[in-house]
């Protein structure tokens, strides 16, 4: 008998407390929602329509018109929010399990505001400062909604630290009486960094959403020059910390899809990638990650923790055929044209660069590519990746497989092992740029190690100019944003040595313009000389790569170098000279020189001299060719060789004998 007068007398508390609320005014409503959006979030609410609240419901009403929050203070002087009607009904018993459903919302003519400076301040983000260092990236968990309307939408979007801006239209409509995918449709339109965007959303009908239940939607979104088609699965609507999604990515450039998802991705060449990503928490996993970019094929796992203050990339990468070329892209280069149709993106002609137009100075270009390293992305993100490439395309340099471990942690980048193997021998050591501070700095050490010069033959030839070993070492420090930049301020060291080989007597002879080399030329006797011993060494200071060393000692003729490389300009100005070991009757002294650019090397003869002997000169130049391949790649030379240095030895004393 108690029991039952208690809980009378609660139903009827319960009864007065309902009518209360049901009998208090709509003005009353207004102060209310006005007051929590200021306790919430700290901005300042306005509501210039009536507010009517309907509560004797099984699913209780809420309409406001004319809706407005305002902005964070450093924000620009608009509004953060504002919206003509909002109507919104709740499911009362989904609030008794935490699951809280909406049967109904419809929104008209939003204007939204969004804003990140910067400093990284975000102006929609009112999470205490502490909270949002803990769990940064903590996927969002969005109410099921029932029927969703969203009309004449307007968004505005301004990032300064990613350098976007979009402004759009927006429009969501859910047919109530659809079936199937499609039953839901989301479009979007508008400009993302002065480009065209567009999305279009398809997805199963919200009626039939249950959190038991997968719901799943496809996209189809063009930004710019990204275009990606998606298929995803959310196992339990609509928490987005858990999803699956099959996609299909293309595009100019694949580090354009940092404006999309802050992941600081190398530049590409054209590209197009598929792969199946998974989301599990602040974790995301691709695999079956796989595609090509430009010429080159790519696949395996991709990994992306969000755990921390900045995302880190992992990923196991493998290539059956890599264009070298196409590795140029990070650095700042660009692919060749007619290479680059083997992908079709939705990039327009006028993006890609064009060849240097007639009458214009060639010798102006760069070989170096002085695209600036993007310092802000580079700190934004962690990584760790490797690449294995069982297959090398290059039209330079024989290169038959490459792999490197990448690694970047708080700004600092290091591909340690980056190793080239060639046909015979390797050319491997590090690369580190710390770009922590104000300019990036670079470190270069790296080795070619055993090196068959027979492999390094110039096109149209039947026989290798050169043979023999080759050895070299480069270690260079620079700082500077671009490959450009830090090469023109670059100290250090580049070395080639070959302790023993062989080369066509004429090319020796050539460079003491003897006649008798000539006429091996003329008659084109296939007569070697012996390389007993050769050394080059360039010493590098603030970008002038100097001569402090050149000589090679061959069986017939001494052969000398001096001169430098300014790579500022990239400006070459070297030269060699013969000094034969035995009597000629008839022999020219003029050197063979080495001027014009990296980009546009010009080998001669010294002014005045027979047409015949530039002949002779033109040929010296296909030899040189090969060395020129490898200039870029070594440094100081590990040459063991001791009967090498021996023969280096006493040729440098000839050398100071003749030259006094």
């Amino acid at each position: 008998m108690l029991a039952a007068k208690i809980a009378g007398t609660i139903v009827l508390v319960l009864l007065v407390l309902i009518a209360a609320v049901a009998l208090l005014p709509d003005s009353f409503w207004k102060w209310a929602i006005r007051r929590e959006i200021h306790a919430q979030t700290g901005r300042t609410a306005t509501i210039a329509g009536p507010v009517h609240v309907h509560v004797f419901r099984w699913n209780p009403e809420l309409t406001v018109e004319g809706l407005t929050i305002e902005n964070a203070d450093w924000a620009r002087r608009v509004p953060l929010l504002s919206l003509r009607r909002v109507e919104l009904t709740v499911h009362l018993p989904s609030l008794l399990h935490g699951d809280l459903i909406i049967p109904r919302l419809i929104i008209e003519q939003p204007r939204i505001d969004i804003e990140r400076d910067a400093s990284e301040r975000v102006n929609f983000d009112i999470t205490p400062a502490v909270k949002r260092k803990a769990r940064p990236n903590k996927p969002a968990r969005i109410p099921v909604i029932k029927q969703l309307r969203l009309r004449d939408g307007v968004l505005s979007i301004s990032d300064a630290a990613r350098k976007l801006r979009f402004d759009g239209s927006l429009a969501v409509e859910a047919a109530a009486d659809s079936t199937g995918i499609g039953a839901l449709q989301v479009h979007g339109k508008g400009t993302l960094n002065g480009k065209p965007f567009e999305l279009e959303l398809k997805g199963d009908p919200l009626l039939q959403v249950d959190h038991a239940h997968p719901y799943t939607f496809a996209a189809s979104l063009h930004a710019a020059d990204i275009k990606l088609d998606t298929h995803v699965v959310i196992p339990h609507p609509f928490d987005l910390g858990s999803m699956q999604a099959r996609f299909d990515i293309s595009g100019r450039d694949l580090a354009d899809v940092y404006y999309l998802t802050a992941l600081a991705l190398p530049n590409t060449p054209p590209y197009q990638v598929s792969g199946t990503l998974g989301r599990n928490g602040e974790s995301i996993r691709i695999e079956d990650f796989h595609g090509r970019l430009g010429g080159s094929d790519i696949a395996g796992l991709v990994k992306v923790d969000m755990t921390h203050d900045r995302p880190k990339l992992e990923a196991k990468l493998t290539s059956k055929q890599l264009r070298l070329a196409d590795l140029g892209a990070p650095l700042g280069t660009q692919a060749p044209m007619a290479e680059q149709s083997t992908i079709k993106p939705n990039a327009s002609p006028k993006t890609q660069k064009a060849p240097p137009a007639a009458g214009t100075d060639a010798d102006s270009a760069l070989l170096m590519p002085d695209a600036d390293l993007q310092v802000d992305r580079v700190r934004a993100m962690d990584a760790d990746v490797t690449l294995d490439a069982s297959s090398v395309l290059t039209a330079k340099m024989p290169v038959q497989k490459l792999s490197f471990h990448l690694v970047l942690d708080n700004g600092r980048l290091t591909l340690d092992p980056l190793a080239f193997t060639l046909p015979q021998g390797q050319f491997g050591g590090s690369v580190a740029i710390d770009a922590r501070g104000a300019v990036p700095q670079t470190d270069l050490d790296m080795k070619l190690s055993n090196v068959d010069m027979a492999h390094l033959m110039p096109k149209g030839s039947s026989a290798p100019p050169l043979q023999g070993e080759l050895l070299g070492r480069i270690r260079l420090h620079g700082t500077g944003t671009s490959v450009h930049k830090t090469a023109a301020t670059a100290s250090g060291d580049l070395t080639l040595v070959v302790p023993h080989g062989e080369v066509p007597a004429a090319y020796a002879e050539l460079t003491g313009i003897d006649l008798r080399g000539l006429g091996l030329f003329l008659t084109k006797k296939d007569a070697r000389t012996e390389i007993r011993c050769g050394a080059a060494n360039l010493h590098a200071e603030h970008g002038d790569f100097k001569a402090t060393r050149m000589l090679f000692d061959t069986t017939d003729v001494l052969i000398t170098g001096s001169g430098h490389m300014e790579m500022q300009s990239e400006r070459l100005d070297f030269a060699l000279r013969g000094e034969p070991k035995k009597m000629r009757l008839v022999r020219l002294r003029a050197p063979i020189t080495l001027k014009g650019t990296l980009l546009h090397p010009k080998v001669g003869v010294d002014a005045g001299h027979a047409l015949a002997q530039a002949g002779g000169a033109a040929a010296l130049g296909a030899v040189l060719t090969p060395f020129a391949a490898v200039l870029a790649f070594v440094d100081r030379g590990l040459a063991k060789n001791a009967d090498c240095a021996a023969v280096l030895a006493q040729a440098g004393d000839n050398v100071d004998r003749t030259t006094h």
